[in-house]
């Protein structure tokens, strides 16, 4: 998967999650996405969500930064696939 393509993913992912699309286009990718409104119990719901998206699991220890945007995240399922 290309860069775009994990982004689109994470925005569909969202979408699928929130209903409707306004939110998720709404967002630029380097923006918070606590700060664009979503709740923590949403990351939460996201991030298990990418999880089966995307076919690995989160460290225990991840660094709070890569769950910050959707820019961070698509960064962290890149350097997994290596």
């Amino acid at each position: 998967m290309t860069d775009t393509e994990v982004r689109q993913r994470i925005r569909d992912l969202l979408v699928e999650l929130f209903g409707g699309d306004r939110f998720a286009d709404g967002i630029p990718d380097s923006v918070s996405l606590r700060e664009a409104g979503l709740p923590s119990t949403g990351l939460v719901s996201l991030l298990v969500a990418m999880e089966d998206a995307f076919g690995f699991e989160w460290d225990d220890d991840v660094q709070p930064e890569v769950l910050r945007s959707i820019d961070s995240l698509a960064g962290h399922v890149l350097a997994l696939r290596g």
